[in-house]
């Protein structure tokens, strides 16, 4: 019996010993601090998934820089109205799909809120298109001519444009370190697209008093008012790792 029960108490203490071995491996295993992130993204550039990772760069004492990638897009089928160079159009066939990197920079480094304030800048990469159809339920100018409901069956205005262009942004959040876990990001910024998308243009029907010349200011004037500068919004849900 006393050889069992000291056979017994090894066995115990073995396993007691491995027991808290495993618990202090596991805690060491969870005490490293996150380098990287993942996240799933929703805002004026459609749905989205993003990386970040931190890097070793800095610009002034304190701070941190991250890189961030992001791909997002989305199509509508769905019709909606919008004023383009002051004619009113149904729009169908919209799609948008973006390719977005650039370096996070967060300058604070405190316990408040301040702590996850960043700017950002980059380049992204658009691939946009749309089909208008204008509202010939009313009168409206192409070029320098008035159309009246039933001069022309359609006017059509194809819009495309595929460029690389810079951003520059600010938000909060997703600022990579301590422990593990969930974190949330929200970004404002522009983005500097070029004046000149192409802008394909079509006018039918029996009674069309449209001219080519017509055609070309129509032209001229929708690119002056989709290009330039426009404004993004986006929110993340990321993970650290």
């Amino acid at each position: 019996m006393t050889v069992i029960s000291k056979e017994n108490r090894y066995l115990s203490l073995k396993l007691a010993t491995l027991f808290i071995s495993s618990v202090v491996l596991s805690q060491q295993a969870f005490a490293y601090e996150p380098s990287h992130s993942g996240g799933i993204s929703v805002g004026t550039m459609g749905l989205g998934i993003s990386a970040s990772n931190t890097t070793q760069l800095h610009l002034i004492r304190g701070d941190s820089i991250q890189w961030r990638t992001a791909v997002s897009g989305f199509d509508a089928d769905d019709e909606f109205s919008l004023s383009i160079a002051g004619t009113d159009y149904d729009a169908t066939d919209y799609s948008r799909y973006s390719i977005k990197g650039g370096i996070d920079w967060y300058p604070i480094q405190s316990s408040g809120w301040g702590n996850d304030v960043f700017l950002s800048g980059g380049l992204i990469y658009q691939n946009y298109s749309a089909n208008y159809s204008a509202n010939n339920k009313k009168a409206y100018t192409v070029g320098s001519t008035t159309v009246n409901p039933g001069d022309l069956d359609s006017f059509t205005a194809d819009v495309k444009r595929s460029e690389i262009v810079p951003y520059v942004s600010l938000g909060w959040g997703n600022k990579i370190e301590k422990t593990p876990g969930f974190d949330f990001q929200a970004e404002i910024g522009v983005i500097f697209s070029s004046d000149d998308p192409k802008v394909e243009l079509k006018a039918q029907g029996s009674n069309n008093n449209v001219t080519a010349s017509d055609l070309t200011k129509e032209k001229q004037s929708i690119k002056d008012d989709l290009g330039g500068a426009f404004a993004f919004a986006n929110i993340t849900v990321a993970y650290h790792f």
